[in-house]
């Protein structure tokens, strides 16, 4: 499995109001097919800034925030304050045994220590529930959408970049994607990069030059278009597993 940088794990915080109001949300369709339909008590773990936990509570659902930045619980609470919030790692989550319909993951599965996530996830999970991690993903189709993400460092002009490391088998997993478009300002773009662990660890040139250049992209692209926003084509890709016994 790849390892873990938790010098870029750690360094959310530091961004944390800007991430709050540039990062995009998921699709209802994600989080619908993510959430068991007799789901009562679910935990969003790696919560941010709360891109997830707002729609969890919007289903009506009892939702432990779990995030170990504190800056980022900070925005959390004050953002969804229906919200019960914990500072806390993934692989010590602070609820009881059995307690939880699911356990819900966005965009932070890869910073976590796999093996002892999952075994976290067992324990706290009620026979029947389950573990959704979703993810959302750029789909690039026009040659503007591939130059700007030949910009993130993590993308290098592919917008391929699907979790592949998994700690259980990849055929007891139901995977589904969802497509939409996010639909965003060329600030909020530079913003949200701005966000992005690797840009943060940047120095001040380095990180204003990427910055200054998507921002520039993106607004070239609206004065064209004469709009003041463009249309991002991404997909919420998902993987939902429900643990059998513990040597499954």
């Amino acid at each position: 499995m790849t390892p873990i940088d938790m010098s870029r794990a750690l360094v959310f915080g530091r961004t944390a109001e800007t991430y709050s109001r540039s990062r995009p949300t998921y699709p209802a369709e994600a989080v619908a097919w993510l959430v068991p339909g007799a789901a009562g008590r679910v935990a969003d773990v790696g919560a941010g800034t709360g891109q997830l936990t707002g729609s969890l509570l919007e289903r009506g659902l009892a939702v432990d925030a779990v995030e170990p930045d504190p800056a980022m619980l900070d925005v959390l609470r004050r953002l969804h304050p229906g919200a019960t919030a914990h500072c806390a790692p993934s692989h010590r989550l602070p609820v009881v045994d059995h307690s939880l319909d699911a356990v819900l993951v966005a965009d932070a599965w890869h910073w976590f220590p796999f093996d002892e996530t999952v075994a976290e996830v067992r324990r706290v999970l009620r026979p029947g529930g389950s573990l959704g991690l979703v993810w959302n993903k750029v789909t690039p189709r026009r040659r503007w959408e591939l130059e700007l993400a030949g910009i993130d460092p993590d993308l290098k002009g592919t917008g391929d970049d699907r979790p592949v490391d998994l700690p259980f088998p990849a055929d007891e997993a139901q995977i589904a994607s969802f497509p939409h478009v996010w639909r965003v300002t060329p600030q909020q773009y530079r913003d949200c990069l701005s966000t992005n662990s690797a840009v943060i660890l940047m120095t001040d040139e380095e990180r204003s030059h990427r910055l200054d250049s998507a921002e520039a992209l993106l607004a070239d692209v609206c004065r064209r278009e004469g709009t003041a926003t463009v249309d991002l084509q991404q997909e919420a890709f998902c993987i939902r597993w429900t643990p059998g016994s513990p040597g499954s």
